[in-house]
């Protein structure tokens, strides 16, 4: 059997955090929301707060911290796309979090929530 691509796997990946979002009460509102600033994988909300979530799917079993998979260039990208779909979706003064999902290659699903906070002072956290 060919081992996965990393694609393959990011897609999968995805679709598995889009499963345990919604199954924990999470309503997606975007996937793979793109700007020439950055991506973000899924925009979800939960309750009023607007949760911006980076997947990270591992090819192997010693995938590590997931924090460790998001360096602060990718953090502040995330953000920067993030500011342009609030202003976009008119959501400017919404409440948000920056959450990573890390997704093992047997499919367990760890969920970081507030992983990261941006350095920008236009966010409401």
């Amino acid at each position: 059997m060919c081992p996965r691509s990393a694609r393959d796997r990011g897609v999968e990946g995805e679709r598995r955090a889009r499963e345990y979002l919604v199954s924990r009460g999470y309503r997606i509102l975007d996937e793979n929301f793109r700007t020439r600033r950055g991506e973000i994988d899924i925009v979800a909300s939960n309750g009023r707060e607007v949760v911006f979530v980076e997947v990270k799917s591992a090819g192997s079993v010693s995938f590590g911290d997931p924090l460790c998979w998001v360096p602060r260039w990718k953090q502040e990208r995330i953000a920067l796309a993030s500011a342009v779909y609030l202003s976009r979706k008119r959501m400017d003064d919404t409440p948000v979090r920056f959450d990573v999902i890390a997704v093992g290659p047997s499919g367990a699903v760890r969920h970081v929530q507030d992983a990261f906070r941006p350095q920008s002072p236009q966010f409401r956290l």
